[in-house]
């Protein structure tokens, strides 16, 4: 296959290069992700995604971040490719479930007059116990919350889920301000840190008000980006299992947009509610 039909979408600025693999199933190598998705030589995204057939569900998603790796389940990409499945006809139903390496994920879509609205996924159970998300820690603990590792001289405070994929969240001092913390600086030191075994998604967190926080992102093999889908759930399930937040519904002000994470502790199950955005179409000549 030399020339590689795609579609570009966003969800709150997380963009992904979207590739129908239901008809020709192909691979890609790791070099052509890479180049794929660079901002300068390629089409740019924080990631590519193939949407393949499932024997036993509606789809099937193959997620990689931008550096070529592949990853178990990203909440923005999947919300992304159920808009491109129904707008491409892949799908008739408005209420789906796709298969991921994190499990399969029950996504609904809002039609209003034929155009596809908000995308909510059930983004599954969070998952605390350190050994599955994983993290590597020498305390016999069952979860990770308040928990103190120093980098470079400075402490802080971690508190460790997996929402299919590992995430770190960190809430600054009242006196840091989020816009200029040096999340380029922190971020991937977090995320290559020694109890990390398979690395880290790390979100950066301010508590805004009883209902909302503000968050940015440093993604595990993407680097900074605007949104992440996974790490909005993660910070919503943290920062209701501190109590820094009132209710079960939080909305997260990301850099690109706003995504809301409802998450009954009682239930267990969370879910990630928001906008896709659909840009262009095109052909790439690999």
């Amino acid at each position: 296959m030399n020339n590689l039909h795609f579609s570009k979408l966003n969800g709150q600025g997380n963009d992904f290069i979207v590739i129908d693999a239901t008809e020709e199933p192909f691979k890609l190598s790791s070099n052509q992700i890479i180049e794929m998705c660079d901002r300068n030589f390629g089409i740019g995204a924080d990631g590519l995604i193939l949407v393949k057939k499932s024997n036993n569900y509606d789809l099937k998603m193959d997620f990689y971040n931008k550096d070529g790796s592949i990853s178990e389940m990203c909440g923005n990409g999947i919300r992304c490719m159920a808009k491109f499945a129904f707008d491409k006809k892949l799908i008739s139903n408005n209420i789906i479930e796709i298969e991921t390496l994190a499990g399969v994920k029950k996504i609904f879509i809002n039609v209003e007059n034929g155009a596809v609205g908000n995308i909510k996924v059930n983004m599954g159970k969070p998952e605390f116990k350190p050994s599955n998300i994983p993290v590597k820690v020498r305390d016999s603990i069952d979860e990770i919350f308040n928990y103190k590792i120093n980098i470079n001289s400075r402490d802080f405070y971690i508190n460790c889920v997996s929402m299919g994929n590992p995430h770190c969240v960190i809430f600054l001092d009242k006196n840091e301000d989020l816009g200029s913390f040096p999340v380029s600086k922190w971020g991937p030191l977090i995320e290559n840190y020694e109890i990390f075994p398979n690395k880290v998604n790390v979100e950066f967190i301010k508590i805004k008000d009883e209902s909302s926080i503000d968050m940015r992102v440093w993604e595990r093999g993407a680097g900074e980006t605007l949104a992440c889908g996974t790490g909005a759930c993660a910070a919503g399930v943290c920062s209701i299992k501190l109590n820094k937040i009132k209710g079960e519904k939080i909305k997260v002000n990301l850099m690109g947009g706003k995504l809301k994470v409802i998450w009954n502790s009682n239930e267990d199950n969370v879910y990630l509610d928001g906008k896709v955005s659909y840009k262009f179409d095109g052909v790439y000549f690999l």
